[in-house]
């Protein structure tokens, strides 16, 4: 791997991780979001930093060490992706429950409102008082 290369890959791997801390602190970013962009951000790092770490792995793969941090890259994303599809699907399953238990309070409501609009029914009959029984 050329050094300008690495140069270039290490700028883009702290670029991400500032930004991941940057939208942590600016509350943009939820912190389980913000733990997988930082230890994608770290292993990338880690990657391109200790160039005997790429160079071995991409041997071993028969690879570029370039690529294999590609392809690592590609990998996290994917991941992040998947994790960020179903939290929305959690999401969007919990405004369905929302908007379902809503519908249900709103249709209680009306028919208090309805039977607040109605006179109240006549007082009910005292009942008479059964016969005391005297042994």
């Amino acid at each position: 791997m050329t050094w300008p290369v690495r140069i270039l890959l290490l700028v883009l791997e702290l670029t991400l991780l500032g930004a991941t801390v940057y939208l942590n602190r600016k509350r943009q970013l939820r912190v389980e979001q913000a733990a997988s962009w930082v230890v994608a951000g770290l292993v990338l790092l880690a990657l391109t930093a200790v160039p005997t770490v790429s160079t071995t792995a991409a041997g071993w793969l028969n690879l570029d060490p370039v690529v294999l941090i590609l392809l690592v890259a590609v990998a996290f994303l994917v991941g992040i992706a998947l994790d960020a599809s179903s939290s929305m699907t959690r999401d969007r399953r919990c405004r369905e429950d929302l908007a379902r238990d809503v519908a249900a309070l709103q249709e209680e409501v009306e028919r208090l409102r309805e039977r607040a609009d109605q006179p109240p029914p006549p007082p009910a009959e005292p009942k008479p008082k059964p016969p005391s029984v005297r042994t």
